[in-house]
């Protein structure tokens, strides 16, 4: 991922000084388009016209993007464990527990019952 190290640094300042940025990716997105608007002059009232905004290219590139903010907030917690959230623990168990328990019934009717307790005897480690 090739971003500018200003918003990485941003971030990573953020997510040191914001407690509660570091478990809601949202609260980054604020404080970043505050910051931006802040040094371009840009009122509230023209926050959502510049957001909008296209440049000569058509491309949305006043502010900086939404999903590039998400994707570095997450790659910045990941690269640092010290920016990570209190909830972070507990999403990633979250995440697994639901992975681990979606299936879908008829995918489950295509083996018999025997065939799916040879399944649950698997260790998966040795695939990783």
């Amino acid at each position: 991922m090739n971003i500018n190290v200003t918003y990485v640094k941003l971030i990573e300042n953020i997510l040191e000084n914001d407690l509660d940025s570091r478990d809601d990716w949202m609260l980054c997105i604020k404080r970043i388009h505050h910051w931006q608007m802040m040094a371009n002059g840009i009122s509230k009232e023209q926050y959502f016209e510049k957001l909008f905004e296209k440049d000569s290219n058509d491309k949305y590139s006043f502010f900086m993007n939404v999903d590039t903010i998400k994707r570095v907030w997450a790659k910045v917690q990941e690269d640092n464990p010290k920016l990570r959230g209190l909830l972070w623990a507990e999403r990633q168990i979250q995440g697994g527990q639901y992975n681990v328990n979606s299936y879908n019934e008829s995918q489950l009717s295509l083996f018999t019952k025997e065939q799916l307790d040879e399944f649950a005897k698997i260790d998966f480690s040795k695939f990783k």
